[in-house]
């Protein structure tokens, strides 16, 4: 064998990522294994074989319904997927298989993890840093099941230069790259980016998303380049935003001018038929509005001068009020005069002496309320002459005065009331006089409100059709524009900055296009030539031959490449592992398919490291593996139709008549 890969070191001794063994339980307690698996890095083939007699049934003798698909299935499973089609594998097993499931080691980064889960739904999963089968259900270690989960994201994800998509920031999960590491059959290997079929990935751009998401993983997109992809995706999409909202704002002048015109109509109550401006006959809305102007001045100049004669009114009732006020305070002091005298309050009579005193004293001075002397008083005057009445008078002469201090107190007391009733009917009237004064404040306010604004309509009607006329751009339009030409010119220099950032990148990229045409070329001769396209959103590896074949050829050439390529260099993130579900065979030549299993199996043999291998290939089919491979070393399980102890579960699921898709 000529080498091909001397150009392309291993730089690892074994895979980021593989599984050793894996057991199939038909019970955990006690523990009874169904069938044990032993894996190994570098070439892995389940042969589904077709039986050697004639006497086989159609169905029986094309080597599906013995469990292929099931496996790879398992290994999902077992890698922490949880998809609906695994979730129907596992309700078909846990009939057969009630305390069953699956187990296996798993090696990430260098540490060996034993991991069991069960068919059951309602089963605990259980994962373990350990070597020993044994310990896996050894209730002395604890369960780390969700640590198991964490170092598969942490070795896979956890190594991308970005951990979030550009444009969406939809954050990336171990189960985006799982999907590509594990190809099933029912994608029918019909695209490079079409890794489940049926199940979703949860892209929210299923044609942009994938292609940069397998850049990262090959380590074509570091930080600054990642940034850079953001950066035109955040500036295109102002950019497509602002772009789909110009037209509206180019039209925006003619409805916001229709609206205005509409507005200035209900406003003035014309009909939909008047013109605009005045004309030598007829109405018009130019006439009504001046007419409503008018006449809303007018109604606001007898508004004023009733406003100015309640304001007079309101004056004379408050000065009234003030004067009745002053009226019931007198008598109620003379009230409590009386009513001190009649008590023989001490205390009482010590006041009123004060006041009296304080009376007196008012001699020439004006009262503010009567506007007289206060010696003219006759309060005053009636005050300072009553007798006084000593305080230690004996009780005959106190006696002998009472008839008389409770006639006075009598008289004090009504004529108390009679000042209380003037006071709040004089009250109510400047009451009414302050309402009617805010009910003409309303009024005006109203009036000069409503004139504003039509007013301001009629200036804003003018305003647009002197701007529709004369054809100039709203300032909304014009800083639209603005900023068009602002954000076209920011996506011309960051496509132009992503260019030169990309040519930069550049020797990575031609890395895998050197790997890509040499591992075309092992495959497919000199006359075969294969390409790696690293922009390409549909066909980033392309081979250039026409047919369905070779389309097929892409997928599988794009996945070996990748595969060696984690293998190979430093710079990618790709775990390393890799599982095909029997590859459409049936739709390439018998040489093709030979040639495509010799050639995984030389890289295997060149990237050899003693017994260890870089890169781990586990494939499934139905064709005959060729014979020089159809070893040990490279033949990890036969199975065969017909037979319960050569099929995966060495039993059947379900009968064979209703088993036609490959999961049983």
């Amino acid at each position: 064998m000529t080498p091909w890969l001397s150009d392309f070191p291993a730089v690892r001794r074994l895979p980021r990522l593989w599984v050793e063994t894996v057991w199939l339980l038909e019970s955990r307690e006690p523990l009874v294994v169904t069938r044990n698996i032993e894996l190994h890095p570098g070439l892995n083939i389940v042969w589904a074989r077709e039986p050697d007699s004639a006497q086989a049934s159609g169905l029986a003798s094309a080597g599906h319904g013995v469990g292929k698909t099931s496996l790879c299935l398992l290994l999902r499973y077992v890698l922490g997927d949880d998809a609906g089609a695994i979730t129907a594998l596992r309700e078909k097993a846990v009939a057969a298989f009630p305390k069953g499931g699956i187990a296996a080691r798993v090696h990430i980064d260098g540490v060996a993890w034993l991991v069991f889960r069960p068919y059951g739904a309602y089963s605990h999963s259980i994962a373990k840093e350990c070597e020993l089968f044994e310990m896996l259900f050894d209730a002395n270690t604890s369960n780390d099941f969700q640590g198991y989960v964490s170092s598969l994201e942490i070795a896979s994800i956890g190594r991308l230069t970005a951990k979030t998509l550009p444009g969406t920031n939809q954050p990336l999960e171990w189960r985006h790259l799982l999907a590509w590491c594990v190809r099933d059959q029912k994608t029918r290997f019909d695209g490079f980016f079409h890794w489940r079929d049926g199940e979703g990935l949860g892209f929210r751009r299923p044609r942009r998303d994938p292609p940069l998401f397998v850049n990262s993983v090959l380590g074509l997109l570091d930080s600054s380049l990642d940034q850079l992809i953001r950066e035109v995706e955040a500036t295109q999409a102002a950019l497509d935003q602002l772009e789909s909202r110009i037209p509206d704002l180019e039209k925006e002048p003619e409805f916001v001018l229709a609206q205005v015109e509409r507005q200035i109509r209900r406003l003035v109550q014309a009909g939909e038929d008047e013109p605009v401006y005045e004309t030598t006959v007829g109405a018009s809305l130019e006439g009504r509005f001046k007419e409503m102007l008018e006449t809303a001045l007018l109604r606001e100049e007898e508004f004023d001068q009733q406003y100015q004669q309640a304001e007079e009114e309101l004056l004379q009732e408050q000065l009234k009020l003030a004067s009745f006020k002053g009226a019931a305070e007198r008598a109620r002091r003379e009230r409590d005069i009386a009513r001190s005298i009649v008590d023989a309050n001490e205390h009482e009579y010590n006041r009123l002496t004060t006041m009296r005193n304080r009376l007196e004293g008012l001699s020439g001075q004006m009262c503010e309320h009567g506007h007289i002397d206060f010696a003219d008083c006759e309060h005053i005057r009636r005050r300072t002459a009553s007798q006084s009445l000593p305080w230690h008078m004996d009780a005959l002469a106190a006696k002998r005065n009472a008839p008389r201090v409770a006639a006075e107190l009598k008289q004090a007391e009504n004529a108390l009331a009679q000042a209380e009733t003037t006071e709040q009917n004089q009250q109510q009237i400047v009451s009414d006089a302050r309402a009617n004064l805010r009910r003409l404040q309303v009024r005006i306010a109203t009036s000069e409100t409503a004139r504003s604004q039509l007013k301001q309509r009629w200036d804003e009607f003018l305003a647009l059709e002197s701007q529709r006329k004369q054809g100039t751009d709203s300032l909304e339009l014009t800083r639209a524009r603005t900023r068009q030409r602002t954000l076209n010119e920011d996506v011309s220099r960051l496509l132009s900055s992503l260019t030169v950032r990309r040519s930069e990148q550049s020797s990575r990229a031609e890395s895998i296009k050197a790997l890509t045409r040499c591992v075309a070329a092992r495959l497919l001769g000199e006359s075969g030539y294969g390409r790696f396209m690293p922009d390409s959103e549909t066909r980033p590896f392309d081979v250039s031959k026409g047919g369905e074949a070779y389309q097929v050829l892409e997928v599988l050439l794009g996945d070996i490449v990748c595969l060696l390529d984690a293998a190979t260099s430093e710079s990618s993130n790709h775990p390393g592992l890799l599982v095909h579900d029997c590859p459409r065979e049936a739709d390439m030549s018998e040489r093709l398919y030979r040639d495509f299993f010799l050639t995984v199996a030389e890289a295997a043999d060149e990237l050899a490291t003693g017994d260890d291998v870089s890169f781990q290939y586990i494939v499934t089919t139905t064709s005959a593996p060729p014979p020089e491979l159809q070893k040990p070393e490279f033949l990890v399980l036969e199975l065969l139709p017909g037979r319960p102890e050569t099929m995966l579960f060495k039993r059947e699921l379900m009968p064979v008549l209703n088993g036609l898709e490959e999961s049983t």
